[in-house]
């Protein structure tokens, strides 16, 4: 029941932030404003590095203690059970695409636009109030390690898609925060199954 609340809720708040795009809020920042050869650079180290760090969480980050906590997370419940599948393909990404909305797309337009902030500033706010909103996480596992991994991930990828936001748009960030967190549920999953 607490379940089917919580993605009913993800459910509205989702419609509610499409609505200011289709009303035209911030649309600048939808589309490729930016793209060449240093852009591509950046994206392709990002990706890697992010893929890198994703690995080496995997292999080193997790003791047994915080392993064993993190398997009960949705998703990779999701996958060692083989049920679910919604979780993974339907509130996965809608979790990802509100996150995205709300700390890059608003809150780094609105910094920009309304308070008139540097792009710096906006991005290193941006990503500072990204990694702070996941300190969920130790209310959910009560575990220093798991919140320490993700608030320090959660921060990098601010910065990274940040970036990404104002060159490449919205949806590339959407892309690349559900494939690398995909890829390190899936890791962790199978480093579990092992």
């Amino acid at each position: 029941m607490i379940k089917i609340r919580k993605y009913t809720i993800l459910g509205i708040l989702f419609i509610f932030l499409i609505i200011p795009i289709i009303l035209g809020i911030f649309n600048n920042y939808i589309y490729a404003r930016e793209l060449n050869l240093a852009v591509i650079f950046v994206l392709v180290v990002g990706t890697t590095f992010f893929l890198v760090l994703n690995k080496l969480i995997e292999v080193y980050g997790y003791d047994e203690q915080s392993f064993d906590a993190i398997k009960n997370q949705d998703v990779i419940n999701a996958l060692i059970n083989k049920d679910n599948k919604s979780v993974i393909w339907i509130f996965l990404p809608m979790i990802i695409i509100i996150e995205e909305l709300i700390f890059r797309y608003y809150m780094i337009g609105f910094l920009l636009n309304v308070v008139k902030l540097d792009v710096i500033s906006a991005i290193l706010i941006s990503s500072l109030v990204f990694s702070l909103f996941h300190i969920h996480i130790w209310f959910r596992f009560k575990n220093r390690r798991i919140l320490l991994i993700n608030l320090g991930d959660s921060f990098l990828l601010g910065l990274f898609n940040g970036y990404i936001l104002l060159t490449l748009g919205l949806i590339p960030c959407i892309l690349i925060h559900f494939t690398l967190v995909l890829i390190l549920y899936y890791n962790i999953y199978k480093r579990y199954t092992k």
